[in-house]
C-alpha cells in the first residue's frame, strides 16, 4: 500500500515536469516553423543591401541541367540565406553576440590560398610591349584568360556597389562579400599583398605598349601601396609570411621604358604612417595619403603643389567600409568606424561624367557625404566609380590637359589635378567603353597618369587597360 501511494506521488512530482519538456518542445517546433514560414515569405524578402552596397542573390531559375549537375541546389541555398528576410538586423545581432565572447586581438579572414613568390631585386630586362594590330581581340582574350590566375579583388560598380564573384561553387557567407586574405589587429583591418611576377610584367608590359603607341604623350604611372605595406609593423608582415611590397613595387618599375615617368609614392606615405592616411574599415586610402601621393607627383612633374590649408574641408563621420563587410561586420571594425575628410578644389567643382548607363550628367567633385549611407561614403569623391569624367577649370585656359586612367583609388586623388590644369579626364577602365588612343589625339591630351593601387596590378586587369588602347 505505501508503495502504491509512493508511485502515485512520484507521478505527481513528474508531471509538471513533464508538461514543461512537452511546452518547451512544442515551442520549439513552432518557432522553428516560423521561421522556415519566414525565410519563404518572399515579400519579405531584402533584394538590395543598402549596408554592403549590392544587390543580393535572387530566386534560381529552375532548369534541368541545373537539377542534374547540383547547381541549382547550391544556388538556391546561397538564395536562401543571402535575401532572408531581415538580414540587417539579424547579421548586426549575430556579430554583436560574437563580441561579446571579448577582445580577439587579432584575426585572419582567408578567402583562399595564395603562394609566396620571391621577388627579383630588379629586372633584367624591360617588359615586351605587345602588337595589337590596330585592334585589342588579343589584350581582351589575355583578360579573359587571366582570371583564374587573378589575386581577389574588391570589385564595384559605377555607384560603389560591391559585386560577387560569379562561381560555380558559390559556398558564400551570408554577407557575401568574397574579399582578398584580410588581416584584422587593433580594431583596424589590412588585406595581405603576395607577389606575383606574372601579374606585374603583365603591368610593365601594358605601360610599355601605350607608351610606344603614344610617343608624343607624356606618360606617369603611380603604383599605391595598400595599408598593409605601409602602416602594419615588417615583423608582424613576416610573420603572415606576405610579400615586400615596397621590393615588389621597386620590381615592377625596374621593368618599365626609361621614358615612363614613375611615381613612387612608398616612402612618402611611409613617412607618414602614423597619420589617418588610410581607412580602418575600408581598402582605400585616405583623400589625406591621396594628398602625400599628389606632392610626389608634383615633385616629378615639376611643379609646385598647393598647401592643404589653401582648400576648404569636408568632414563626414560614420563610414564603414568594404573590410567591414568582408569580415561579416566584425565586432573590433564596428567599434571604429571611419570618417572621411575632403579638400574641395578652388578653381572649380563642379564636373561632367557619364554613367553605366551612357547618360551624361552633371555633379561635383567632391560631394556632400552625410547625405549619403554608411557604407557608401567613399563616393563623396567623383560620385563613385563612373566610366567617364570630365572637369574643366575656367581659371586656366593655356589648353593644358591630362587623362586619368585609374581604379576607385584613383577618385581621392583626382580632386587635386584640378587645380593645375584646363582639362581633366577621369576613365575608369573597368567600365569605359571608347577607344583611348582616338580620345587622347581628338582632345590634344599631353599628359597621361595611371594610378593603380597595388592589388589592382595583374593580368586580367592590365588586360582591361590595354584593351582601350588597341
Amino acid at each position: 500500500m505505501q508503495e502504491r501511494e509512493k508511485t502515485e506521488e512520484e507521478k505527481r512530482e513528474k508531471l509538471p515536469e513533464s508538461v514543461w519538456q512537452k511546452t518547451m518542445a512544442a515551442a520549439l517546433v513552432a518557432a522553428l516553423l516560423g521561421l522556415c514560414a519566414l525565410g519563404f515569405a518572399l515579400p519579405l524578402r531584402p533584394h538590395y543591401s543598402d549596408a554592403e552596397k549590392r544587390a543580393l542573390r535572387t530566386l534560381p531559375v529552375m532548369r534541368i541541367e541545373g537539377l542534374w549537375s547540383g547547381q541549382y541546389f547550391r544556388d538556391l541555398t546561397s538564395w536562401f540565406s543571402d535575401s532572408f528576410p531581415f538580414r540587417e538586423r539579424l547579421l548586426d545581432y549575430g556579430a554583436k553576440l560574437m563580441g561579446l565572447y571579448g577582445l580577439k586581438g587579432e584575426a585572419v579572414y582567408i578567402s583562399g590560398e595564395q603562394e609566396r613568390e620571391e621577388i627579383p631585386s630588379a629586372a633584367a630586362e624591360l617588359a615586351p610591349t605587345m602588337a595589337l594590330s590596330g585592334n585589342a581581340d588579343a589584350a581582351e582574350n589575355a583578360a579573359e584568360t587571366a582570371v583564374e590566375s587573378e589575386a581577389e579583388l574588391f570589385e564595384t560598380d559605377a555607384e560603389g556597389n560591391l559585386l560577387l564573384p560569379k562561381a560555380a561553387d558559390t559556398d558564400i557567407a551570408v554577407s557575401g562579400e568574397k574579399a582578398g586574405n584580410i588581416y584584422v589587429a587593433d580594431s583596424r583591418a589590412y588585406e595581405l599583398f603576395y607577389f606575383s611576377q606574372k601579374n606585374v610584367t603583365a603591368y610593365a608590359s601594358m605601360l610599355n605598349t601605350v607608351k610606344s603607341l603614344l610617343p608624343e604623350v607624356k606618360v606617369y604611372d603611380m603604383i599605391v601601396p595598400n595599408s598593409y605595406g605601409v602602416q602594419l609593423d615588417p615583423a608582424v608582415q613576416a610573420k603572415l609570411a606576405s610579400s615586400g611590397m615596397d621590393t615588389a613595387i621597386d620590381f615592377t618599375y625596374s621593368l618599365m621604358h626609361p621614358d615612363i615617368h614613375r611615381i613612387s609614392v612608398f616612402s612618402a606615405l611611409s613617412m607618414h604612417r602614423d597619420e589617418y592616411i588610410y581607412f580602418h574599415t575600408d581598402h582605400h586610402w585616405t583623400q589625406l595619403g591621396a594628398y602625400y601621393a599628389y606632392v610626389e607627383f608634383c615633385r616629378e612633374k615639376g611643379i609646385s603643389p598647393h598647401a592643404l590649408s589653401e582648400f576648404q574641408k569636408a568632414e563626414y563621420d560614420g563610414f564603414y567600409g568594404t573590410f567591414y563587410f568582408s569580415t561579416n561586420r566584425a565586432e573590433a571594425l564596428r567599434q571604429n568606424p571611419d570618417r572621411i575628410e575632403a579638400w574641395i578644389p578652388m578653381g572649380t567643382n563642379d564636373m561632367r561624367y557619364r554613367n553605366k548607363d551612357g547618360a551624361e550628367l552633371q555633379g561635383h567633385v567632391v560631394n556632400d557625404g552625410s547625405a549619403m549611407l554608411a557604407g557608401n561614403r567613399y563616393n563623396t569623391f567623383l560620385l563613385g566609380d563612373n566610366p567617364y569624367t570630365e572637369i574643366e577649370n575656367p581659371n586656366i585656359q593655356d589648353g593644358s590637359s591630362i587623362l586619368l586612367v585609374k581604379e576607385s583609388y584613383g577618385n581621392a586623388f583626382a580632386p587635386f589635378l584640378v587645380d593645375h590644369y584646363q582639362h581633366v579626364y577621369v576613365v575608369d577602365y573597368r567600365y569605359y567603353g571608347g577607344k583611348l588612343t582616338d580620345f587622347i589625339r581628338e582632345h590634344q591630351v599631353g599628359e597621361v597618369l595611371f594610378l593603380n593601387n597595388i592589388m589592382a596590378l595583374g593580368q586580367k586587369t592590365s588586360g582591361e587597360m590595354l584593351a582601350l588602347f588597341g
